[in-house]
């Protein structure tokens, strides 16, 4: 939710209606992870050894580059996210990773002070952006159909956008708590890693193996309320609706994001330098993406709300930017300097322990960690999953007005939270 900054998303189905069936292609990872399809009908396959087996991987390697070909799904594709290539939405994600980049860049100089553990998790983010690819991919060749549409592939790749904005959280909290910029969390650390490896797992694994359908449910769907117990007066749920676990996983990355914003304010206050401020302000377009992705899914993924994809771009695209130029303030005000990179033996080497002089100058407030981190885990839980049952229940209550999508309404959706969260931050600043 990059929340996040959250996933691009654009459906075949309509609210009325579950999208056609499609026929299964069975996917086997390469080493390169790219996706080589096996027809169930004709029973190729990978088997086979010398040139033989050589030439059978090939040839189907090239027929594999062909179905990805005539589906849409080219270099410029892969870039966008495999499902977005060729519209507006794709665009706009494709220009957003360099400013990302750069932003990475300015916000990781050492003279910054950026808490370690923090700045990892801005990092992991492109992970998740990596994620994406492979699982576009599988949803689109395999089910012919968008990865909103994919509940068990759309709840694993928005988990690892769960753990980015964790990290963050996680690293600004401890890091002002402690008054210690370069505190790193190894454990942690190694289980966000651990985390990314089972959904590259289960991505591989899902249709071969496991044999997923389009609909199945992000973790089985645990948490799910049976329909025999469902009140009668409530509309029947479209086949691409939400399952709760993958409600949970949006809601838990736009709260933590919203916390984060707070964090990094406060940072500005304990580091001494008010540009961190500036951050917060920069995060704020990533939040309203992310209230598009949620209001995009509110409505079914329904094709006539569309528009609302390229807009979670834009705003994602738009959020780099400002974040980036955010971090290049910081920078800038911490000394940095555009320099050459200098040959060995010339110096003009960067001194040493930037990151130390940093750190001492961060003010330790100790009252940020009274609330234990079980604590405030338990309370960020027990609100996601309210949020999640509410939201995936309430609408269906309303008869057919989720049902009928309404663009007037869906904008004002997206445009509440973030106004919210920027005239508190607005109050702030004036105080």
């Amino acid at each position: 939710m990059r929340s996040s900054t959250a996933l691009p998303s654009s459906s075949r189905a309509t609210s009325s209606s579950p999208p056609p069936p499609t026929t299964r292609r069975n996917v086997s990872r390469g080493a390169l992870g790219m996706s080589c399809l096996v027809d169930d009908q004709s029973g190729r396959g990978g088997g086979g050894g010398g040139l033989v087996g050589a030439r059978m991987v090939t040839q189907e390697a090239a027929e594999a580059m062909q179905t990805l070909h005539a589906g849409g799904l080219d270099g410029g594709t892969l870039l966008a996210f495999a499902d977005q290539g060729g519209n507006l939405a794709g665009k706009f994600f494709q220009a957003s990773l360099l400013p990302y980049l750069s932003f990475l860049y300015f916000l990781g100089q050492g003279s910054n002070g950026t808490p370690k553990m923090g700045n990892f998790g801005f990092r992991y983010l492109l992970l998740f952006v990596v994620a994406t690819i492979p699982t576009g991919i599988i949803s689109k060749v395999t089910y012919g159909v968008s990865l909103a549409d994919v509940d068990w592939l759309h709840g694993s790749a928005e988990l690892l956008l769960t753990v980015t904005n964790l990290l963050i959280v996680y690293g600004f909290r401890q890091t002002m708590g402690r008054g210690d910029p370069t505190f790193m969390d190894n454990t942690v650390k190694n289980v966000a890693l651990a985390i990314l490896a089972l959904v590259g797992i289960t991505a591989a694994t899902g249709v071969p193996v496991f044999h997923f359908e389009a609909h199945t449910a992000f973790l089985a769907g645990i948490g799910d309320l049976p329909k025999q117990i469902l009140p009668s007066f409530l509309h029947a749920e479209p086949a691409n609706a939400l399952s709760i676990p993958t409600w949970a996983i949006h809601f838990s990355s736009v709260y933590e994001w919203i916390f984060a914003m707070g964090l990094v304010w406060r940072y500005a206050e304990a580091s001494g330098n008010e540009k961190w401020k500036g951050l917060t302000w920069g995060m704020l377009p990533l939040h309203a993406s992310g209230i598009a992705a949620c209001t995009y899914h509110w409505w079914y993924n329904s094709p006539d709300l569309s528009f609302l994809v390229a807009l979670q771009a834009g705003l994602t695209c738009l959020g780099n930017i400002t974040v980036a130029i955010a971090a290049y303030r910081i920078a800038m005000s911490n000394g940095f300097e555009f320099k050459l990179p200098s040959l060995p033996g010339q110096g003009g080497d960067a001194p040493e322990g930037g990151q130390a002089q940093a750190a001492a100058a961060i003010t330790p407030q100790p009252s940020i960690l009274e609330q234990s981190d079980a604590s405030l885990i338990a309370k960020l839980s027990g609100l996601t999953i309210l949020s999640a049952y509410a939201c995936k229940y309430s609408e269906l209550a309303l008869g057919e007005f989720p049902f009928t999508p309404n663009p007037l309404v869906a904008c004002l959706m997206v445009a509440t939270p973030p106004a919210l969260v920027g005239l508190n931050y607005f109050k702030k600043g004036s105080e």
